[in-house]
């Protein structure tokens, strides 16, 4: 499953990347995150309540921020598994100034399995753009 798409955030394109790098404000914005803690360096081990479409459950994994330049991008990792199913995925954050904005593309490829995926890409696809975004919305306010 392919996920793309943009998000132009009211700030700086410094901050605006320093809050997406932040452990607290990711903490705060994941949807349904419950635990969101750092063990290495840009590894955190994550518990997420979530569903889609009447599949409810608890998915719990790690997500890695690697290939940091700062301010204009990184790659996003994420591996997790929930009752019967799993997810991995890896994407590219990019951020370009746009006068006092920042433009934030988003891009990436991700795998299902369990009950997850059988409900397919016509009903995951819209449920993944309405939780990115939620959740840049939610880091914007985040920016101190």
């Amino acid at each position: 499953m392919r996920v793309d798409g943009t998000y132009t955030m009211n700030a700086p394109r410094d901050k605006a990347f320093d809050t997406l790098l932040s452990t607290e404000a990711l903490r705060h914005c994941l949807p349904g995150c419950e635990k969101f803690e750092e063990v290495g360096d840009g590894r955190y081990e994550t518990q997420l309540r979530a569903g889609v479409a009447g599949v409810r459950g608890t998915f719990t994994g790690t997500v890695t921020l690697s290939d940091v330049n700062r301010p204009e991008s990184y790659r996003l990792s994420v591996e997790g598994s929930f009752s019967g199913g799993f997810v991995r995925g890896s994407g590219d954050i990019t951020l370009t100034e746009d006068g006092q904005k920042t433009r934030i593309a988003y891009s990436g490829e991700g795998q299902v399995g369990g009950p997850l995926a059988r409900m397919g890409q016509r009903l995951m696809m819209p449920a993944a753009r309405m939780l990115a975004n939620q959740f840049f919305k939610c880091m914007e306010g985040q920016i101190k």
